[in-house]
């Protein structure tokens, strides 16, 4: 059975209720009382599901792609899927599985409205376990929260808090119910809010229900547990992708196929992990499954674990960049680095690519994603960074993350 691919990347505005209805292919019409989450339903990231589709998928695109933008990963041995451009393209798919980022009540729709299979565990379950609410409770369970954090449902409830926790040495994060990436978190300093802070909590708090308190603390290293939770049967461990963020949080790239020495120190983040997608499992959630973990060094200089930092019931960038492990030659790694448009500043990433290979002694690094979307260099690019050694690896990382300077 053919599978369709859907990136629904702003899964978590819907689950926050900030519903999209999809009314066709390529398009959402937001109803009188629902807000729509900002991006198509045929996302400008379509090239994302690469890693993972086979030749007889298809991804849901905005607009055709030049085949000549796909064919770096085509030459690796990657197969490349058919695109959906079109609404009439759709019908000819009838009977196919829809595949989503995330599972949302408008996607359940809009898939069966086409016809396709799909596999969807209840939508209160995914609702819950994607809260960061469930998350915490989860961590307050275990007693591996970090210290200090506080789950509050009012402003009152806040303003408490603050005062006994705001002084954090390093500060501290409101973190809204439902996000991703560093998104819907705000980061502050001191006892008071201001007001623009309060109003974004008064907004979240009606909104989307709790918001988490967190003081910031220093981050050593961060790893996604990528995990198979079926619907009989024990969940299984699909590989571990140590993650590359930036200062604010934001997501730039993950590593796969890595050696044991990256991800030696995740293996007790692993067995909780574990843990969390059992009960997961016995409150009827099954899929994908991606938990990220964080190393930091505590007030006392000691390196702690974080093992539940989020949790992340869909897809996840790292549970996809490990369908790269299928074209890396034996014995190799690799990453894959995001760019974002503030990164880029209207530049395409390809212009880089050969002068970084001469540099990198070693490495091969290959766009991974389209130069151009409609008429315009995309927003949002990839690069595949293929390395016979972490040494040839993280240097060729280091050269990506200084484009500028190139």
């Amino acid at each position: 059975m053919p599978r369709i691919f859907l990136g629904n990347f702003e899964f978590e505005h819907e689950l926050a209720g900030r519903a999209m209805c999809v009314s066709s292919m390529g398009s959402e019409s937001p109803g009188r009382a629902r807000e729509a989450p900002g991006e198509s339903i045929a996302s400008q990231h379509f090239w994302a599901w690469l890693p993972i589709s086979q030749a007889d998928d298809y991804l849901i695109a905005p607009c055709p792609i030049a085949a000549q933008d796909l064919a770096p990963l085509a030459d690796l041995g990657l197969a490349v899927p058919g695109l959906v451009c079109a609404t009439d393209e759709l019908g000819a798919l009838t009977g196919a599985e829809l595949v989503p980022w995330g599972w949302t009540p408008s996607v359940v729709a809009f898939g069966k409205q086409n016809g396709w299979q799909c596999p969807t565990p209840p939508a209160d379950v995914v609702r819950k376990v994607n809260s960061r609410e469930f998350r915490f409770a989860l961590e307050q369970a275990r007693q591996i929260g970090l210290a200090g954090s506080a789950l509050v449902t009012s402003l009152a409830e806040l303003a408490r808090v603050l005062q006994e926790h705001g002084n954090m040495p390093l500060g501290w994060l409101l973190k809204a119910n439902f996000g991703m990436s560093g998104r819907e978190t705000v980061r502050g300093r001191g006892a008071t809010l201001d007001e623009k802070t309060q109003n974004w909590a008064r907004k979240r708090l009606a909104t989307a229900g709790p918001i988490v308190f967190e003081p910031i603390v220093e981050c050593i290293a961060e790893a996604g547990i990528q995990i198979d939770v079926p619907r009989f049967g024990p969940p299984e461990l699909v590989g571990i992708t140590p993650l590359l963020v930036d200062g604010s949080g934001v997501y730039r790239g993950s590593r796969f196929a890595s050696r044991a020495s990256d991800t030696e120190d995740w293996r007790p983040a692993e067995e909780v992990a574990l843990q969390a997608a059992r009960e997961l499992q016995r409150l009827g959630y099954f899929g994908p499954l991606g938990i990220d973990a964080m190393q930091y060094r505590d007030e006392n200089d000691q390196i702690r674990l974080r093992p539940l930092q989020d949790i992340n019931a869909r897809y996840t960038m790292g549970r996809l960049a490990l369908g790269f492990r299928r074209i890396l030659p034996a014995g190799w790694c690799g990453t894959w680095v995001h760019f974002s448009r503030r990164r880029l500043q209207g530049r395409d990433v390809s212009q880089w690519i050969e002068k970084i290979e001469i540099l990198s002694k070693g490495a091969r690094v290959v766009a991974a994603s389209p130069h151009t979307i409609g008429l315009q260099i995309a927003s949002h690019q990839a690069v595949l960074v293929l390395a016979p050694t972490p040494e040839v690896r993280n240097q060729t990382e280091a050269l990506l993350f200084s484009l500028n300077d190139l």
